[in-house]
C-alpha cells in the first residue's frame, strides 16, 4: 500500500499487488529482513526502505517510500539516517540510491521501476528528502519506449542488403551467478543474433527481457531491450547491423501481444540515444542515481 501511495503522488498508480510484491522481492534467497527498515505510527506502517550490500564497499538503497502525511516524511528522514548508519557499520563507504539497468535486487520490472532510471525526476518528495540529507546526483538516466503494434522498420540500402543476406537466431541465456539468477528469475531473457547466411560469426546481438507469465512481476504486455552490440569485421557496418536487428525484433514482439518495448539509457550516452531515436523510440521519462559518502 505504501508503495502505491508514494508513487501515485507523481504518476498513475502502479499496478502492484501483494502477490507481485512477494514474487519481486520477498521470496528471493538474498532477501535480508534486517535491511528492510519500517517506520510505524500507532502500529501502522507509514514509511519503509530497503538497502543491499554491493561490490567495492558500495551500498544500494533500492527503495524508499512513505505516505503523504507530515509524520511519514519525518519517519522517512529517520529511516534514511538509520540506513546510512547500518551501511557504514557494515563497512560500506558509499550509499547509492536508485535502481539502474545493471541493478540486481529483484526490483527490475516492478512498476514503476521498469529497467531502472534511479529516482524519477518527477518524484519531488523523495528527491528533496535525499538532497536535504546531503545526497548528490551521480548519473542521469532516460527511459525510452516504442509501441510495437504499429511499428514499421525504416527502409534503407543497408537494411535491404541485410534482409537478403542474413537470418535471426534466438538463444535462451542463463544468468551468470546465483544472486543474479534469483534477482532476475521473473524474466525470460533471450539473446538474438543477426547471422550472415553463409557465415557463423554474428553481425549483431541484442537481448530481450520477457516477463515470465507464471511469476508475474512485469506486465506480460511489456518487454525490455537489454544490451546490444556488434563485432562485425567492417566497423562501418556495425551500427546498421544493430539497428536492423532491433527493428526486426519489434514486429516479433507485436506478434507475441507485447505492446511496448523499453530501454534505460544514461543521458550522456549519445550513441544509444541516437540509435533509439532513429528506431522511433520516444523518450518518456527521466531519473537519476544519487550518492553520498558515508
Amino acid at each position: 500500500m505504501l508503495w502505491v501511495i508514494h508513487h501515485s503522488v507523481h504518476r498513475v498508480a502502479p499496478a502492484v499487488t501483494p502477490a507481485i510484491w512477494e514474487q519481486a522481492i520477498a521470496s528471493r534467497h538474498f532477501f535480508n529482513p534486517l535491511r528492510l527498515l519500517v517506520a510505524t505510527q500507532n502500529a501502522v506502517p507509514v514509511a519503509w526502505c530497503q538497502w543491499f550490500v554491493g561490490a567495492n564497499r558500495v551500498a544500494y538503497l533500492a527503495a524508499i517510500c512513505f505516505d503523504t502525511s507530515e509524520d511519514a516524511e519525518i519517519a522517512a528522514k529517520v529511516l534514511l539516517a538509520e540506513c546510512q548508519a547500518q551501511a557504514a557499520a557494515a563497512g560500506m563507504t558509499t550509499l547509492v540510491v536508485g535502481v539502474n539497468k545493471d541493478s540486481r535486487w529483484g526490483y527490475q520490472g516492478l512498476e514503476p521501476i521498469g529497467q531502472g532510471i534511479g529516482v524519477d525526476v518527477a518524484d519531488d518528495r523523495l528527491n528533496q528528502l535525499l538532497e536535504d540529507a546531503g545526497f548528490d546526483e551521480q548519473q542521469r538516466i532516460d527511459r525510452w519506449e516504442v509501441t510495437t503494434t504499429d511499428y514499421r522498420p525504416a527502409i534503407s540500402r543497408e537494411s535491404l542488403v541485410l534482409r537478403r543476406g542474413t537470418r535471426i537466431e534466438p538463444t535462451n541465456i542463463a544468468q551468470s551467478t546465483p544472486a543474479e539468477s534469483a534477482a532476475m528469475f521473473h524474466f525470460d531473457i533471450w539473446r538474438y543474433q543477426l547471422m550472415p547466411t553463409l557465415g557463423k560469426t554474428p553481425l549483431a546481438t541484442a537481448e530481450l527481457w520477457f516477463s515470465d507469465p507464471d511469476i508475474h512481476v512485469m506486465s506480460t504486455h511489456q518487454s525490455i531491450l537489454g544490451s546490444s552490440s556488434s563485432e562485425a569485421a567492417d566497423i562501418q557496418s556495425r551500427e546498421p547491423a544493430i539497428r536492423y536487428l532491433i527493428s526486426n525484433l519489434i514486429p516479433i514482439l507485436a506478434g507475441k501481444h507485447i505492446h511496448t518495448l523499453h530501454q534505460s539509457v544514461a543521458t550522456d550516452n549519445h550513441d544509444d540515444a541516437t540509435r533509439l531515436a532513429a528506431l522511433k523510440f520516444r523518450r518518456t521519462g527521466a531519473g537519476r542515481l544519487l550518492r553520498k559518502k558515508l
